[in-house]
């Protein structure tokens, strides 16, 4: 091989000087062969493998190594990958290899670069279809390091994003997704791109083909679009979505979020999700992503009347303690539903409790485990019957009544025969007028000193401008009270006060 500097002469010798291939090849000693090379070709020489050369040593492992990588692709492990490392050390061992790591590192590579797939640039219609998937972030709830999934969701023609956290993966949070996206975009894609996800997949069948739980075709029936599931192991084919939960951990929660609250994290993220598409445009065209959405919305499918309701279904007993449990969480009802079947609906932030078709109590969701959920009306009615629990009672405790509600019982109990008893039917006042009457109630007598309940029953009454019947006594508790009656008084005997003794009317 001749360097740069002789192929400059050889060429001056031959386009300058107008020598002969066989003169030059004798003069400089190079073979006509040479000499034609140079002539055709100015540039930096190059040395071209013709053959391959002989690897005796890899040639024996060469196919070992390769069945390891067939298998390594049917586990489809992403994660539990061979390394150079790791098969160097197993052809020591069981194939006694004698050759270099290096070598293996190097075999390595090239096998792994045949696996490389190309792939297809792809365009959509407008309004055809939107891809869908999850992702986990990290961020500061309350100062409190929390992680919190990321449902996010594009539409493949115009870019247009959504993003929005939950607590969780669960097929409400999925479903209540959905609906907010559907609500960001102004309408539904004709198609949408899931991985296998166990919320809408029950089976993977044979090829495209899955067997879907019945909620997510329902959810599906409600909004009219259709689904598409990726091959299994093939997130890719769903790129765009993948990408933009890439693109939203790198721009949307770094540096980590500080929030109050996973409502406050929501209207940040979509926020950004509208800078981002007043910033940038679709690829390949010279519109932004908003302004190509203002054309997609059109062909859209539109948006039912009403969203679809985002629950999961669960069936509870009520125990003597009037609580039910749903998810190793207890919430409480009221007293006259204790020992019957009811039906829980579970939002992803609060849980509904329903018998006979009717709502019994409402709570908001607890995500821990063991915990207790009360609600104090539901347990004022046992109390009335059982009042010395009331000072150990767990849902008195964990109400949060105003202060004014523990003073004032304080001063009850040092100035009534029967405190707990009396404390428990003022209480109950609050089913008639409201917390906030009766809290202003108790703030007024507490002033004025007045420690009874028809005290505070009269204050109530003023404030609320309503009358308050007493409860009846219960059946059979008082039977000597029973056959009592107070007869009607005779308001006649006052007419007398109407005329003086002079006869003229009194003023």
């Amino acid at each position: 091989m001749i360097g740069v500097v002789d192929k400059e002469v050889i060429r001056r010798l031959y386009f300058v000087q107008g020598k002969s291939i066989r003169w030059i090849a004798k003069e400089l000693k190079k073979s006509r062969k040479t000499v034609r090379k140079a002539i055709a070709d100015p540039g930096e020489p190059k040395y071209n493998l013709t053959l391959p050369k002989p690897q005796p040593v890899l040639g024996t492992i060469r196919s070992i190594v390769k069945q390891w990588l067939e298998e390594e692709k049917k586990e489809n492990l992403k994660k539990q990958r061979y390394t150079a490392s790791g098969i160097y050390k197993l052809l020591v061992e069981k194939h006694d290899y004698r050759g270099s790591e290096s070598s293996v590192r190097r075999l390595l590579a090239e096998l792994r670069q045949k696996e490389k797939e190309a792939y297809i640039p792809l365009s959509f219609e407008p309004g055809s279809n939107a891809q869908c998937d999850w992702g986990e972030a990290y961020i500061y709830l309350n100062e409190e390091y929390a992680k919190v999934q990321i449902f996010c969701m594009r539409l493949t023609s115009c870019r247009k994003s959504f993003v929005m956290a939950f607590p969780h993966q669960r097929q409400e949070a999925f479903f209540e997704g959905h609906v907010h996206a559907f609500d960001w975009f102004g309408g539904v894609p004709l198609t949408i791109t899931y991985d296998n996800l166990k919320t809408a997949v029950l089976k993977v069948l044979q090829g495209r083909t899955r067997q879907e739980q019945t909620a997510f075709i329902s959810f599906r029936s409600h909004y009219l679009f259709k689904s598409i599931f990726c091959n299994t192991g093939r997130g890719n084919e769903k790129g765009q979505v993948e990408n933009l939960v890439g693109y939203a951990l790198r721009n949307f929660f770094t540096p980590i979020p500080r929030v109050g609250s996973i409502a406050e994290l929501n209207e940040t993220l979509l926020l950004k999700c509208r800078k981002h598409a007043e910033s940038h445009k679709v690829p390949g065209t010279a519109l932004t992503i908003e302004q190509a959405w203002e054309e997609e919305k059109k062909a859209l499918l539109a948006l039912p009347p009403k969203p679809y309701d985002c629950f999961r279904y669960a069936e509870v007993r009520v125990a003597n303690n009037l609580l039910v449990r749903f998810e190793n969480n207890f919430y409480s009802v009221p007293s006259l539903w204790v020992g019957r079947n009811l039906t829980i609906k579970a939002y992803v932030y609060r849980v509904e409790i329903y018998g006979n078709r009717q709502l019994v109590a409402t709570h908001p969701r607890s995500y821990g485990k063991g915990e207790e959920t009360y609600n104090l009306d539901h347990y004022l009615d046992t109390l009335a019957q059982k009042p010395g629990a009331l000072e150990n009672a767990k849902p008195f405790q964990q109400a949060n009544l105003p202060a004014i509600y523990h003073q004032y019982l304080e001063e009850l109990r040092r100035r009534h025969p029967r405190p707990d008893r009396e404390f428990v039917q003022i209480l109950l006042l609050h089913r008639a007028v409201g917390w906030d009457i009766l809290t202003r109630a108790l703030v007024e007598a507490h002033r004025d000193k007045a420690y009874h309940l028809e005290g505070i029953r009269h204050r109530v009454e003023k404030l609320s401008g309503k009358h308050i019947v007493p409860a009846p006594l219960p059946a059979g508790k008082h039977p000597h009270l029973e056959s009592f009656k107070v007869e009607k008084p005779g308001l006649g005997h006052f007419d007398q006060l109407l005329i003086g003794r002079n006869g003229g009317v009194v003023h």
